[in-house]
């Protein structure tokens, strides 16, 4: 991805907005199969699809001597509750969905993904107060 006056900070929020997003059309799948008989629910989680769209980017470089350089793959979790079981044991059905535990992954990714809004509105107000001080 070229290098672009906002910086790569806002493709990195880009990145983990769109993951988030993702993330949640996959709640809103196992949810509506709730009821489908032999359903296996979708075990992808908010950090799988972060790491294929962090992949897509140039990493982040650090600008000062003091900045501590960790590789994307060493970084902490991204959040206990997208940490699922592949082994969720299936109803008399055959579906595998725990309706219960998809809302609770939809709330929380949902609250995560105004976070993320919310710093991305910041940045841009920054700029924008750079901008209009630089007259």
């Amino acid at each position: 991805m070229p290098q672009s006056l906002l910086g790569s900070g806002f493709a990195h929020i880009a990145s983990a907005m769109t993951a988030r997003e993702q993330a949640q059309g996959v709640f809103s799948a196992n949810i509506a199969n709730a009821d489908t008989p032999n359903y296996r629910a979708d075990r992808r989680t908010f950090e799988d699809f972060l790491v294929e769209k962090q992949s897509q980017l140039q990493p982040l470089k650090t600008t000062h001597s003091n900045h501590i350089s960790i590789p994307f793959e060493q970084r902490g979790s991204f959040g206990s509750v997208f940490a699922r079981s592949d082994g969720a044991a299936a109803r008399m059905d055959g579906n595998t969905v725990d309706t219960q535990k998809e809302m609770v992954s939809m709330a929380e990714n949902q609250m995560m993904h105004e976070l993320d809004m919310q710093i991305l509105k910041g940045r841009l107000s920054g700029m924008k107060n750079v901008i209009r001080e630089g007259r």
